[in-house]
């Protein structure tokens, strides 16, 4: 990476961060991402340049910032003995534990995700797809996609409950999120046509649902 390359990812990244503080001030807006350059030195035709797309391209930041965390500790672990199923709930849990230290900063942001359900769902199947890469899932047929939606309801699911979760630990959380695994599980093997399986399931218009719950987080 040239020097060039290198100073524009350390302001985008600068930026990003006061924007994780500011935005308990001011909101999930452009005026926010103005000021938190702003705090940062930053002039507007700088964050232009920046984050051309505004705000929306620094949420796209948020993510992909996030996934290469989430990535780099899933990679810490000694997985090759753990079932599939207990890597699924580690990748969850992993995302949840990165997400903790800016709770109240991304509720604002999965509440702007119930304006936007279409790039909603294609945040969370990026992140349900590198989970299961990461769990070691090659799968390239119609499995591959079924996969996918469900761990997207199972992890947005979640993620509402680890809003309201206070328990220590957020055992509360870890305990719904092994329920909702279990309860696709079995509901899998109860399934013998996978076509049919996600149809019966509902999956896509649960996941609508939620995205659409996002709205009712207290910010």
């Amino acid at each position: 990476m040239n020097k060039e390359k290198l100073k524009y990812e350390r302001q985008r990244k600068k930026i990003l961060k006061q924007a994780l503080i500011d935005i308990n001030t001011y909101g999930f807006n452009e005026n926010m991402l103005i000021q938190a350059a702003k705090n940062c030195n930053f002039s507007k035709g700088t964050v232009g340049r920046l984050f051309p797309e505004g705000i929306y391209e620094m949420k796209e930041y948020f993510f992909n910032q996030t996934d290469i965390e989430m990535l780099k500790k899933i990679n810490q672990i000694e997985n090759k003995d753990i079932r599939i199923r207990d890597k699924i709930y580690n990748g969850v849990i992993i995302r949840l534990e990165i997400f903790q230290k800016n709770k109240d900063s991304i509720k604002h942001i999965f509440v702007s995700e119930s304006s936007t359900p279409i790039k909603s769902i294609r945040n969370l199947w990026n992140t349900a797809d590198l989970i299961w890469r990461s769990a070691g899932d090659t799968s390239t047929d119609y499995n591959h996609y079924t996969k996918r939606l469900l761990l997207s309801w199972v992890y947005l699911s979640t993620l509402l409950c680890w809003f309201n979760d206070k328990s220590k630990n957020i055992k509360e959380t870890k305990l719904f999120l092994n329920r909702r695994i279990d309860e696709v599980l079995k509901f899998g093997k109860t399934s013998a046509n996978i076509k049919s399986r996600i149809s019966d399931f509902n999956i896509f218009n649960k996941l609508i649902s939620v995205i659409k719950d996002l709205k009712s987080i207290k910010v």
